[in-house]
């Protein structure tokens, strides 16, 4: 009897401590819609089928409209169709070994590209990351609502940073700190 009295309450203390976890780990009646909202967008297979893909060297800013539902790629075929724009936007960043004006011509020995660099990236409100090739050249591909071709378009690499107009931005010379930055 006293062994019986001294498991009774072991028992009632592991059924406390057990139910909690069964209740976490049913999932809320909410799930279901914010997994539609997590599903990652295909935006390299959108700018293949759109025809936005060009070469490295074609600098630059395109955009081109399209309807969520037609396209698919992660999109809903069935549920919240609206229009958004594909942004594609090409850009080459090169720093000079100098800082400040300068009124002479650089020449392709003056310049060293920002090859390999991690580059953050914001317009309106989307961001992302990015990474130079070994020659500097990098690309951004996002979608939006409104076109964002007037938008301000902010490139980070380490903490130094620009900003340019999203249609404007091609080949960039930054002075010599973007060259160490990291």
């Amino acid at each position: 009897m006293r062994s019986l009295i001294l498991i009774l309450p072991a028992l009632i203390l592991a059924a406390c401590t057990t139910a909690p976890k069964k209740e976490v780990s049913t999932p809320p009646l909410a799930a279901e819609p914010v997994a539609e909202e997590t599903t990652a967008i295909d935006y390299v297979a959108i700018q293949r089928h759109l025809q936005l893909e060009r070469d490295r060297d074609s600098l630059g800013f395109s955009e081109k409209s399209f309807n969520t539902c037609d396209t698919g790629y992660g999109y809903s075929r069935s549920q919240n169709c609206h229009k958004e724009h594909l942004v594609v936007i090409h850009f080459r960043l090169l720093c000079r070994d100098s800082e400040g004006t300068i009124s002479t011509v650089l020449s392709d020995a003056d310049l060293q590209p920002l090859n390999g660099r991690s580059v953050r990236w914001n317009l309106k409100g989307i961001q992302g990351v990015t990474t130079t090739d070994s020659q500097g050249y990098g690309q951004i591909v996002t979608a939006a609502v409104p076109s964002q071709r007037t938008q301000r378009l902010k490139l980070a690499v380490g903490s130094q940073f620009l900003y340019m107009r999203a249609n404007e931005i091609q080949k960039v010379i930054t002075p010599q700190p973007w060259c160490d930055s990291y």
